[in-house]
């Protein structure tokens, strides 16, 4: 019998009736099915005691984003379990299917227009500004400079380096004009679900952050954009009314271009396994921006599918 005992401190626990581990993701928290004794279902994540702070602060924010019309898991009951070893964050459950999957087995059309969807929902999730107006640039300079220097310190020797650092250098000057807002921070097909009404719903939140809005761009590039490219263009068309500027697309390499040495870095750290394959993933970034000669990538489309 599965050992439940990190939950039975949740006030609603002696109403459920079936409990299910999840194990999916790569995050380190716990995650379970719920179904209580009205045939309610929800879903439930726990997390470590030390990130209480944040996880309340995801919460409040899953709460505003509710209210602006975000289509994600609704909060339902927020606190501490496990005799204070663990934080829980209690949520509705949603039916569907994950978008990953689901994406290929539709026409591009309709790919298309829930990439449409999508670039609206992230429109509405970068409205939250932050009250925050510290200096930008210095912070993401900062975090660019420092990846960087581990890169080289690791011995990684990107055959494409040269051009990625050309690029940055010759647009750095765009983060100084950036105003920071709430990024989901994981934002692609793996991280929605489309609901039984053909519907997206967002959902693990854990990642968010307060960042320039582009940033939510870059799992498009290297995730979503290898499983459906009408989806991708949909998001963009979505997201900028179909109308994205020589401005959007020079941030949109420019922190593609910055990200690029942290993922082959992370990649590194890992295994050599999982280098290769952040290498591959920057190999067809850098194809799909001609060595970052093109802003555009070359899938990009302005033809409505």
């Amino acid at each position: 019998m599965a050992d439940h005992s990190k939950l039975i401190d949740i006030p609603t626990y002696n109403t459920w009736k079936y409990i299910k581990q999840i194990n999916q993701g790569f995050s380190d928290d716990l995650k379970y099915y719920i179904r209580d004794e009205y045939n309610r279902e929800f879903f439930l994540r726990l997390s470590n005691s030390s990130l209480y702070d944040r996880k309340k602060q995801e919460h409040e924010i899953i709460n505003t984003m509710t209210k602006l019309g975000v289509p994600s898991l609704q909060e339902i009951d927020f606190g501490n379990c496990d005799r204070g070893k663990s934080v829980y964050m209690l949520q509705t459950w949603i039916k569907g299917e994950i978008l990953e999957t689901a994406l290929p087995t539709l026409s591009e059309d309709e790919q298309y227009k829930l990439g449409v969807g999508a670039g609206k929902i992230l429109k509405k999730i970068h409205s939250i500004k932050s009250a925050d107006r510290s200096d930008w640039y210095s912070i993401r300079m900062k975090q660019y400079l420092s990846s960087y220097k581990q890169y080289k310190e690791y011995g990684i020797n990107y055959k494409y380096e040269k051009e990625i650092s050309e690029y940055i250098n010759r647009n750095v000057s765009l983060l100084k004009e950036e105003q920071v807002c709430l990024v989901h921070g994981d934002y692609h097909v793996g991280n929605m679900i489309l609901s039984p009404g053909q519907k997206i719903i967002i959902i693990d939140f854990d990642r968010f952050d307060w960042k320039a809005p582009i940033e939510d761009f870059y799992k498009l590039a290297v995730f979503s954009r290898n499983i459906s490219i009408p989806f991708c263009n949909g998001q963009i068309d979505g997201y900028t009314d179909n109308n994205p500027s020589s401005e959007f697309w020079q941030k949109y390499c420019l922190y593609i271009a910055m990200t690029s040495f942290l993922s082959l870095l992370w990649g590194k750290m890992r295994s050599e396994e999982m280098y290769m394959h952040r290498k591959r993933l920057c190999d067809i970034l850098i194809q799909d921006h001609n060595c970052f000669q093109d802003m555009i990538p070359k899938w990009y489309s302005n033809i409505n599918y």
